[in-house]
């Protein structure tokens, strides 16, 4: 029989499906086995409460008040800050020999009437007590490594080597407790105050610096420190160089997915910031082959800041004057943890 032209021959023939049925999967005879349902049913549980357990042990070192630390060389200003940031008054300080540390209600920035408790703790900058370190690092929210910018010209290398020890103190805590966020490390050019022409009015405290002021100070050190961690990492950095007299580090740094997610670790690497512990492993801050970049950093968040306190008084004339916008950065900083 002869097909009219333009018709289409229909047929009643149906597609043959290619999809499996989901149940001849749920068929399959491991799904069937008593012994495996229950050891798959178990993993996961046991996935559920480690995620669980981790993520309790990563609040509750952040528990309590905000933990701020000023560490630093000698006679860059730390003592000063801490008057001024607890007590709102600038005296004469001389070089600290002992921490000084207290709690205190940190107010807003923002001039909001907000307020909240933050422990602040100064380090001293004397090479002897370097190890002090370890004795608050693990309880640090943040970190402000505070330096005379004015200073820092002439005994740049000085500095830089005061920073690899905290940077990897910092950088080893933060990858084996496993915390969500970066430990923040804010670098201070302090006594930016001292670079302004003509000097700034004593009729604030601290001082109204100017912004073209605060961004040349931290150009500065970022550029000089950059500089001489480079050096560093030429030096050191590409053999795995140590720390003595902070913590350990024994093999590798980087452990399986497993591993980092739950903290374990790997089986060679053993981690320490307790007492007795003698060097840590300094790889963690220095990234790949290149040039030095702080983002290379492992765990930590760094970031650059200025401040200024202007001339010292010893009388309580300062907590009346108008504030001006010398430490606004590291407020700033402060509040924001």
């Amino acid at each position: 029989m002869s097909v009219p032209q333009g018709k289409v021959i229909s047929t009643d023939t149906a597609a043959t499906s290619e999809v499996e049925p989901i149940s001849s999967l749920l068929a399959h005879p491991l799904l069937q086995d008593p012994k495996f349902v229950a050891a798959a049913g178990g993993l996961v549980v046991l996935l559920i409460f480690l995620s669980l357990f981790r993520s309790g042990k990563k609040t509750s070192r952040r528990s309590g008040p905000t933990t701020v630390l000023l560490v630093g060389p000698s006679d860059s200003g730390k003592t000063s800050l801490f008057a001024k940031l607890v007590h709102n008054s600038y005296p004469q300080t001389h070089t600290s020999i002992q921490p000084s540390i207290t709690t205190f209600p940190f107010s807003s920035p923002f001039s909001d009437g907000q307020t909240k408790p933050v422990k602040l703790v100064d380090l001293p900058g004397h090479p002897r007590l370097k190890d002090e370190l370890k004795k608050y690092v693990k309880e640090a929210s943040v970190v402000v490594f505070v330096i005379d910018v004015q200073a820092l010209v002439r005994n740049s290398a000085a500095v830089a080597e005061e920073i690899p020890p905290i940077l990897t103190a910092l950088s080893n805590l933060s990858v084996t407790t496993q915390t969500f966020e970066p430990i923040k490390v804010l670098f201070l050019a302090h006594k930016t105050d001292l670079l302004v022409r003509p000097t700034p009015s004593n009729d604030q405290s601290p001082p109204d610096l100017p912004e073209t002021s605060l961004a040349t100070a931290k150009d500065r050190v970022k550029s000089i420190l950059t500089r001489e961690m480079d050096k560093l990492k030429s030096s050191r950095g590409g053999s795995g160089g140590k720390i003595e007299g902070m913590s350990r580090v024994s093999g590798s740094s980087s452990g399986s997915f497993f591993s980092r997610l739950f903290g374990s670790g790997s089986a060679n690497t053993s981690v320490g910031l307790g007492e007795g512990d003698e060097e840590i492993d300094e790889n963690l801050i220095w990234g790949g082959k290149g040039s030095f970049d702080w983002n290379d950093v492992e765990g930590v968040e760094i970031s650059f800041g200025a401040s200024g306190l202007g001339i010292p008084s010893n009388d309580n004339s300062q907590k009346e004057k108008e504030q001006g916008n010398g430490l606004d950065e590291i407020k700033n900083f402060i509040w924001e943890v």
